[in-house]
């Protein structure tokens, strides 16, 4: 009776999937391909390769490794992509330029005018501004919902439609931490034979696999959690193999593929991704019962402070694994007293960005797209006195120290 295989865990996948030593003169890392175009041994070869990157899904599918054009993929690609579908519990992955760039090329994938997409708020501007303007400029109809309405309200307003292509939920939400049910919402996908994308960046997929509570895609700003240190931009999408190849024939066709060094960095970084979040995620759990306590604190969203009975427990019991290192909490005060705040900061920096080893904080109220209207803004929980902070890896004290500091002055 053959031995069967064991299936290491993703720690270990992402430390080796995708690159085998021999084949490149025993580096025992991946080598950076930094070039444009690759020559080809034989014209039969040549031929052999465009068959398969511009033919049928799967055409040519024998496991041979082959590349044309570093717009199409390079052999940087390839261990990043495998490190995360082993952390995903996907078939296939694809990485992108940029998260924007991944959502973007998914989109393009599967939407045609007159489909209709159901898209959870909050959620990142670039997506919301997306599915707003270009999309229904092409046709498209997008329809927000909060994770307020039921599923059975949503079927409900749905009745007597069968255009509904997609459901896109971001959870948890950028910026407040507001968790959304990927198993209520993929039943809901179901019913009516839509593809269910599920935005993972804020947990990433050591807290949170989308694809094991019934999504299709997992959907990544790989900038963030993935990437991890602030050097970066990128974008994945994670799901069935014959989707992802779905997927990376757009990329293929509208050049959203990354640069041959942003495939070394991410296969790189994913390497360290569980130590990173899990201090990150310390950190976070800690500074968050010292804000929650903070007389200058209005109220503080971290996963780790949900309590039986509050909208979200039961969701992030089921489906989340770990709390992850987003707070975004409320200061007494508004725009003023957070400016104060984020100007007396001095180990925390201001940025816009997160996922990274270091700590950002932002002020989502001003730091978002211009054409969101306040009352918009305010419905969704983004106020003026609303801080979004990324803890990173620092000593948890010391920016306990920075945090009460800056409090100080409001």
């Amino acid at each position: 009776m053959p031995e069967e295989k064991h299936r290491h865990e993703p720690d270990t996948e992402s430390v080796t999937l995708g690159h085998d030593a021999a084949r490149h003169l025993g580096s025992l890392k991946p080598p950076i391909y930094e070039t444009s175009t690759f020559v080809f041994e034989t014209a039969e070869d040549g031929k052999r390769f465009f068959e398969r990157a511009y033919g049928p899904a799967g055409q040519g599918d024998d496991g041979e490794i082959g590349y044309i054009y570093s717009r199409l993929d390079s052999p940087n690609l390839a261990p990043a992509e495998a490190r995360l579908a082993a952390w995903e519990d996907a078939e296939d992955a694809a990485i992108f330029a940029s998260g924007m760039g991944a959502i973007t090329t998914m989109l393009l994938t599967f939407l045609r005018p007159g489909d209709l997409v159901l898209y959870s708020i909050p959620t990142y501007g670039g997506t919301s501004t997306l599915m707003k303007g270009l999309l229904s400029d092409f046709g498209v109809v997008t329809r927000p919902f909060a994770s307020t309405v039921s599923i059975d309200d949503l079927d409900s307003d749905l009745a007597g439609e069968d255009d509904l292509a997609m459901i896109y939920v971001e959870t948890p939400a950028n910026p407040t931490n507001e968790l959304f049910d990927i198993a209520m919402t993929a039943e809901l996908a179901d019913r009516h034979g839509a593809l269910l994308v599920v935005d993972n960046t804020f947990l990433s997929p050591v807290w949170q696999k989308p694809l094991v509570h019934g999504a299709d895609l997992s959907l990544h700003s790989a900038t963030k959690y993935l990437g991890g240190h602030s050097d970066l931009t990128a974008g994945a999408v994670c799901g069935g193999r014959d989707d992802i190849e779905r997927i990376r024939r757009t990329r293929y066709e509208i050049g959203t593929t990354p640069s041959p060094s942003t495939g070394w960095l991410l296969g790189r970084s994913l390497e360290t991704l569980r130590l990173r979040v899990t201090q990150q995620t310390s950190n976070a759990t800690r500074i968050a019962a010292f804000l929650n306590e903070h007389e200058k604190v209005r109220k503080v969203n971290h996963l780790s402070l949900l309590e039986p009975g509050e909208p979200g427990y039961e969701i992030y019991k089921r489906q989340c694994l770990g709390p992850g290192a987003m707070i975004a909490f409320e200061i007494m005060g508004g725009e003023p007293e957070c400016f104060d705040f984020l100007d007396a900061m001095k180990v925390i920096r201001l940025a816009t960005s997160l996922g990274g080893t270091e700590s950002l904080a932002s002020h989502p109220w001003t730091m978002s797209p211009p054409t969101v209207p306040d009352a918009e803004k305010r419905s969704i929980g983004v106020t003026p006195g609303l801080i979004r902070l990324s803890v990173g890896i620092e000593d948890p004290a010391d920016l306990i120290i920075d945090l009460d500091r800056a409090l100080s002055v409001v």
